[in-house]
Parts: structure tokens; sequence; C-alpha cells
């Protein structure tokens, strides 16, 4: 059986605070605190600082503001700044926690870092090198979580609503995914009443075979992300929605929808309160269907709006899906 070790430890740094009380006038120490930071973008990074004198003692820090900076390599731009906080004051001891979403907005990078200590109208530089200078080296990496991937989009089909029992079904444009073990999918829902499957082939041209569960919603309005597991040369998205045929004829009196009668009431409708879409040279007007036996059953105005100087066109709104990604 194998075995490995793994080490759970924090960063601590030596950093040199020059003591000016009068006791010393020589400045003098060993080359310990010139090793780099490293900084994990996602996840929280805990550094510890410990300050010495010249002579490798504690330096009290009671009543000092020392802040944390973090600058690009250039030295040009300042990218973060945080006050350090106090543990042992007295011993010299302090931590900063640079946390995931301090880093988000960095890539991986080599930057460089300065420790400004405050202490009343005193500003004086901490010493974080082994030439006595006031800048040390910081690794920004991507250790800890892979570069981040940037979604594609996955064209939306426009399609029209299809038959359920013959399954005669629309499909978005097949994605090349070859040698992914998993591709995660964003799909952007606005009223959508119907089902999608996910569907693989080996070639462009299929055959397809279906990939899970058919997913299916009644007047969703949201965001959905799911995974698509296994290795697929090819994916796609089967799509289908429900209800076709119905057909709404308004009643109009004095360029107002006075009301709403169902001539057909079509079929495969499965939500029984499906909104219903007004659309003509006139603002406002909005009503909801009945829903009996898989057909529009009555049609009820909501508001009847105004200005329709010609008779509207009326359908069920079905809703859509506006968008899909994936990576």
């Amino acid at each position: 059986m194998y075995s490995t070790t793994a080490y759970l430890y924090q960063q601590k740094q030596q950093v040199l605070l020059i003591n000016n009380s009068g006791a010393y006038f020589d400045r003098r120490w060993q080359s310990v605190y010139a090793k780099n930071l490293k900084l994990n973008r996602g996840v929280d990074n805990v550094i510890l600082f410990e300050f010495i004198n010249q002579d490798q003692k504690p330096v009290n820090i009671s009543g000092s503001t020392i802040t944390f900076r973090l600058i690009d390599q250039d030295g040009c731009t300042l990218l973060l700044a945080k006050d350090l906080v106090h543990l042992n004051s007295t011993y010299g001891r302090a931590k900063v926690t640079i946390t995931e979403d301090d880093l988000d907005s960095f890539h991986a990078q080599s930057a460089s870092y300065s420790l400004e200590r405050g202490s009343g109208d005193l500003w004086e530089a901490v010493y974080v090198d082994d030439y006595s200078g006031g800048r040390g080296n910081v690794d920004i990496l991507d250790t800890v979580y892979p570069d981040f991937l940037e979604s594609k989009e996955m064209i939306v089909p426009s399609y029209t609503v299809q038959n359920i029992d013959s399954k005669n079904r629309v499909h978005t444009s097949a994605i090349y995914v070859e040698g992914l073990l998993m591709t995660t999918l964003q799909i952007d829902l606005e009223n959508f009443t119907g089902s999608w499957k996910a569907q693989g082939s080996e070639t462009l041209l299929g055959p397809w075979y279906d990939i899970g569960n058919e997913a299916v919603y009644t007047n969703e309005t949201n965001r959905i992300g799911f995974n698509v597991e296994g290795l697929h040369n090819y994916l796609r998205l089967e799509i289908n929605q429900f209800g076709q045929d119905a057909v709404i004829t308004p009643v109009m009196n004095n360029q107002v929808v006075a009301g709403l009668t169902v001539t057909a009431g079509g079929s495969e409708f499965v939500y029984s309160g499906a909104n219903i879409n007004i659309e003509g040279l006139g603002t406002g007007a909005t009503a909801t269907a009945t829903v009996s036996g898989n057909a529009v059953s009555t049609a009820t105005v909501v508001s009847g709006g105004q200005g329709y100087i010609t008779t509207p066109t009326v359908t069920v709104d079905l809703g859509k899906i506006s968008k899909i990604k994936y990576r």
C-alpha cells in the first residue's frame, strides 16, 4: 500500500523592524526574512509576521498600525492594502488574511509586497528582504484550483412547438467535447414549459444516444446548472415544448381588449395557469389561460390595456430558453 506525507502549516515571515529607541546605532541582522510569500487563488491565505530588531529580538508593536500592501511586479500599481491584526503585540506577532475574494480579480503572477508601520505621526518601512529593502516578493499562484476556464455559448435553436407523442423534437448545436470526463452546462429559462435531454454521439452526424434523465419544467424562470458525465465526442440538447394549436380570439371594445374567446383549445398543454401573449399596435393587455384535459379551456383578461388600433394577436406563452453556456 502506498502512502504519502502531507504538510499543514502556516506561512510565517520574520521581518526587521528597526529599533530607533536610541539603544542601537548599527543596523545589523541576519538574512532570515528573505523568502517569497505564496498566495494561492481560490482559498483564504493567512500569513503570520514576527517583527524582530537588529539583534533578532522581538519588537513590541503595541499602538502600531502595520499595513500589508500588495504591489504589481512593475511597482506601479497597488493591488491590495490590508492592516495586520495583532496576535501578541509584546512579542511582535501579527497576521494578515488575504481572502479568496481578495485574489479573485487577479491572475497568477509574480508580484511584490511591502509593510508600513504607523505609530503616532511616524510612518516607517519594515525591512522584508536580506538587502535591507522595504519590498519583498510574492507569488500569486493557481496551485489550489486550476486556471479559470471561460464558458462558451451553445446556439439556442429557433424552435417551434413539437409533438410530444411523436418525439419530433429540435436540437441545439452540437459541441465538441472529446477527452472531457465531465461537461458543465448552464441554461437560462424564461417562463419555460417543456423538457430537454442531453445526447451524445461519436460523430457530428450521429447516431445520437440519450445521456441521463429527461428534465421537465413548468413555467420556470431560473438559471439551471447541471453536469454531463462520461466520455462523449459530441454533445447536444434535445428540446421540446409542451402545448400546440390553441386558437384564442380577442374581443375588442374602444381599442381595449375586453375579452378573450377560446376558438380551439389545442392539445398537450401541461401547465394549468399558462400565460397569454397579446401583441399588436397597443400596450398593456395581459391575460391568463386555464388548462383542462391538456387543452386551453378559458382565457381571462387581467388588464385590457389601451391603444389597440388593430386587433392584436393572442397566443399561449410557452416561455423560452434565452441562453445556454458550457465548459
